[in-house]
């Protein structure tokens, strides 16, 4: 593929990143508002569906992230893709993170979501997406502003 066809689909990716953040913020600011001490039990049928669309909306992003965003700036750059370890190492390179460990955390904790079932236990995580969230908005700016400094997507973003 020729250099700008890269830059198009790098620019497509990080497109759909930002529209995958609007609306994990605008789940963020619905949840952020809803009272998890009481457990599982003590949620309502409408705040449940707003923290199942939270959890999917925080899974989408995480993979558009990993599997799309940070994989095509790679490609771009001329880097291998085939180890996803080192697609991460490099977002810290990058200065996109502060350190590629917090994007292992991310994958898991995306990864334990799609696998949880115990309704309590639930309640932790939705927690732990809450808590991310400021952090995930802020790699997206990272790499928007990495983006703008090398050309990749001004007109885009």
């Amino acid at each position: 593929m020729r250099e700008k066809e890269l830059k198009n689909i790098f620019c497509e990716n990080l497109e759909h990143f930002k529209k995958s953040i609007n609306w994990l913020k605008i789940s963020y600011n619905k949840c952020s508002k809803i009272d998890l001490s009481s457990g599982f039990d003590g949620l309502e049928e409408n705040e449940i569906e707003s923290l199942e669309a939270l959890s999917n909306r925080f899974t989408r992003a995480i993979d558009i992230l990993l599997h799309k965003v940070l994989k095509s700036l790679d490609i771009i750059e001329l880097e291998d893709v085939s180890r996803s370890l080192d697609i991460v190492i490099r977002a810290e390179k990058r200065n996109l993170v502060e350190d590629y460990n917090y994007l292992i955390e991310l994958k898991d904790l995306r990864n334990e979501l799609s696998h949880e079932y115990i309704e309590d236990y639930i309640v932790d995580k939705y927690k732990e997406i809450l808590k991310n969230i400021p952090a995930i908005v802020l790699i997206y700016k990272n790499i928007v502003n990495y983006s703008k400094k090398f050309g990749y997507c001004i007109e885009k973003q």
